[in-house]
């Protein structure tokens, strides 16, 4: 499996590009519009989008894939946040972004898509409705998604509407147990499971 990373050009997420066949691929958190011209310099299709949670950095390329025929997802608690204040289109002064959600995952819901074993994981803390992602490739590999769950050296914020300080604890404790494997943030660098548990503080005294 390849994972391609598109950084955002100021304000936004990081996006990332999954493939098996260098053809076809789900696109996590498409954070701008400019993702599309970076997916036609790569010659993929986009069959998928999933996405971590809906605030507005982390959507705003979702409308553009959509119409290109890509299909959207997200847990099912997350949904009934998008087009909701929780989005935080209208608190940060963002123009809001269309896009329907054709599908969601349920808690531990796995879907096949493009080849790859998608999981999905509820971490609500930042969002009520946030999930992780642990895809699977078809040599085994597994490797983690945490949208602003969990950063290199922090977490995300539990202030914005819907967060929990509470909820993100347990979600973070959660993925304490699982084992070993990449991480990529939605925001930062890339870390590992193992890492995190070493050395980040938010994860140290659960």
């Amino acid at each position: 499996m390849k994972i391609i990373t598109i950084a955002p050009r100021g304000f936004g997420a990081n996006t990332y590009v999954l493939t098996e066949d260098n053809q076809t691929a789900i696109v996590i958190d498409p954070a701008q519009t400019r993702v599309e011209s970076e997916l036609i310099k790569l010659g993929f299709h986009v069959s998928y989008v999933l996405l971590t949670h809906c605030h507005f950095d982390h959507v705003g390329g979702v409308g553009v894939l959509q119409e290109s025929g890509a299909k959207v997802l997200c847990s099912l608690e997350e949904k009934k946040l998008i087009g909701t204040q929780a989005d935080l289109f209208d608190a940060f002064g963002a123009p809001r972004v269309a896009y329907k959600v054709d599908d969601t995952f349920a808690d531990n819901e796995t879907k096949t898509l493009c080849g790859m074993q998608v999981k999905a994981i509820l971490t609500p803390g930042h969002t009520s409705g946030s999930c992780c992602y642990e895809i699977t490739a078809k040599d085994g590999g597994r490797y983690l998604f945490t949208g602003d769950t969990l950063f290199a050296g922090s977490i995300g914020r539990t202030d914005f509407p819907t967060g929990s300080l509470a909820q993100m604890r347990e979600s973070l404790f959660r993925l304490t147990k699982f084992n070993d494997m990449p991480v990529y943030a939605g925001h930062q660098e890339e870390t590992t499971l193992s890492q995190e548990k070493k050395t980040n503080p938010f994860l140290l005294d659960l």
